[in-house]
């Protein structure tokens, strides 16, 4: 029966976490950004929806994932990670409550509400079908957990494995972490504690050591979730392991101060059940850790910028902000892809850049490209296409076409699919846009420095003109507040005055040849280069628009 009840208890906690997945529609993403701009509101959000979803675990991963989609900052996510180890306190409370009545009869009505509701077509009343049965699962498990422990005292006392002083509360801190950790749940582990505490088969303090130990374990949920995000992800998994181990030394320590202090607040409050005492323990040592470490949140912040890096030497590039944990937001999805897309245009701009004999200090600088030309010297550093396209381009636009596909499945209206979608091309044209660049490479450096005053001249134009244009798209990126319409009529304009030149090269190139300026031989070049160097052009100028411009661009599309 407590086997049982563990395993019914975890499938009502699945059930519960995916029904507040199932119909968040976006609601999370906004209140994230509007409710963690500061380290308290960080906590009381990390509180409060642990509180709602009963699963710390669930919130961890979630603002793992949403970490490592750049939707909020290392210290907003470390402030909510303190504070869903609190509100999963409030678990502890309600498990105590359970143990007190008969709670099948309250479990049965739910779990038949909530098959009823799964059967409808409306994804809300989906959700809100698993949250019922998630919670008469939860009922149901619990009463199944204290029963087995009920019928089980009839047949063997476990009391006499209890142990007393410091080695008690190192082997129940252990057994409490091993729990949590296997079966993934520091409720149903507390389940368990409290069962059998009120059965007397273990002390009340190695029921607290054990408390203790399931906040040790429940770290492990969220490191596994953090090997599959960036590197700012496995920094909030780690500093959630520094919150938890280091109130845990300190209580293991103290642990008869704390002992103590419970006693205290619980005379306080007129509590004198030790079920109750256990839970007040619960809530009290993660009390304890959110005011005294919260305090060191920025310098937890700069340890692990210092201690965890990117590892050196590593020549192949991969997604920064795409992670399948955050397939089922939707929102956060396509804000995940856009960062992803931005992330895969800045690698394409510095090979365009270098390929064109440029720095990108030149580009992001002020100085005209005339003076640039005449006065700086070519690039001097050696620009392998193939072997850059294969490790900073092919490896994002992959990863990029993958993510958008299974994120479309999940996208819950038309224009979500349509935006997500738009991703795709975005990415497609940048990686068309470096194909194109290998062709030109040779050319451009070769006649660009030419002896040949006019065939130079051609090229160094067609590199002030691209120059141009990266510069233009890196003002863009910073025109945060600027209206879609605004970024359209620059891009469009200037995508009109390429294909403008592109046409006048003909015009040019018949006059230098039929003045003996040029060779047929250059002047084929020219043509070919200047076609190519305008479709780059066109293909980096149709991705940005859809990177940068504003969510309502897809209507401005469309009427383009």
């Amino acid at each position: 029966m407590i086997l049982a009840g563990v395993a019914i208890l975890l499938v009502g906690m699945s059930n519960l976490g995916n029904g507040f997945k199932s119909f968040s529609g976006g609601l999370l993403e906004k209140i994230l950004k509007k409710s963690t701009d500061t380290r308290v509101k960080s906590i009381a959000f990390g509180t409060i929806t642990t509180i709602l979803m009963q699963s710390s675990t669930l919130v961890s991963v979630i603002s793992i994932s949403f970490l490592g989609a750049g939707l909020i900052t290392l210290a907003q996510g470390i402030g909510i990670v303190f504070g869903a180890n609190l509100g999963n306190s409030a678990g502890s409370w309600l498990i105590v409550g359970l143990t007190k009545i008969n709670i099948s009869t309250l479990a049965i009505p739910l779990v038949v509400s909530g098959a009823l509701l799964g059967f409808q077509k409306d994804s809300v009343l989906k959700g809100l079908g698993s949250v019922f049965i998630g919670i008469g699962f939860f009922f149901l498990g619990v009463d199944y957990i204290k029963s087995g422990f009920e019928s089980y005292k009839e047949i063997m006392d476990l009391s006499k494995f209890n142990f007393t002083g410091m080695k008690g509360v190192l082997i129940f801190v252990a057994l409490g972490a091993i729990t949590t950790g296997i079966v993934q749940s520091s409720h149903a582990t507390i389940a368990i504690i409290i069962s059998a505490l009120i059965s007397n088969q273990i002390t009340y303090e190695n029921a607290l050591a054990a408390t203790l130990g399931t906040s040790v374990g429940g770290v492990v949920t969220a490191v596994v979730a953090s090997l599959s995000t960036n590197l700012d992800g496995k920094k909030l998994a780690v500093a959630n392991c520094i919150f938890n181990f280091t109130i845990a030394l300190i209580v293991i320590v103290l642990f008869p101060f704390f002992v103590n202090l419970v006693n205290l607040v619980a005379d306080i409050l007129g509590i004198e059940n030790i079920a109750l005492k256990t839970a007040l323990f619960h809530t009290l040592f993660n009390l304890v850790a959110v005011i005294l470490i919260s305090m060191f949140v920025g310098q937890i912040v700069a340890f692990l910028d210092r201690v965890i890096k990117e590892p050196k030497n590593r020549d192949t590039d991969r997604p920064l902000y795409l992670n399948n944990n955050i397939l089922e937001y939707p929102d956060t999805a396509i804000e995940a892809l856009q960062k992803e897309s931005e992330h895969l245009y800045n690698n394409a701009y510095a090979m365009i850049a270098h390929t064109i004999g440029f720095n990108r200090s030149d580009i992001r600088s002020k100085e005209s490209f005339d003076f640039i030309v005449e006065n700086k010297k070519w690039f001097s550093g050696s620009v392998d296409l193939d072997y850059l396209y294969r490790q900073k381009i092919k490896v994002l636009f992959d990863a990029i076409m993958e993510f958008s596909t299974k994120a479309q499945l999940y996208a819950d209206d038309e224009a979500k699919v349509h935006r997500i979608f738009s991703f795709k091309l975005a990415s497609r044209n940048i990686t068309e846009a470096t194909k194109n660049l290998k062709i030109i490479q040779g050319n451009m450096k070769v006649y660009a420095n030419s002896t040949n005053k006019y065939l130079a001249d051609e090229y160094n134009e067609m590199r002030k003109d691209m120059g141009e244009l990266l510069r233009s798209i890196e003002k863009l990126k910073l025109m945060k507040d600027e209206s879609v319409h605004l970024i359209l009529q620059n891009l469009k304009g200037a995508e009109k005055l390429l294909k403008e030149k592109d046409y006048s090269a003909f015009h040019r190139v018949e006059t230098l040849i039929t003045e003996n300026k040029i060779s047929a031989t250059n002047g084929t070049s020219i043509l070919n280069d200047s076609a190519f160097m305008a479709q780059i052009a066109i293909n980096l100028i149709e991705a940005v628009v859809i990177i940068f411009a504003k969510d309502e661009y897809s209507e401005e599309i469309k009427q383009d």
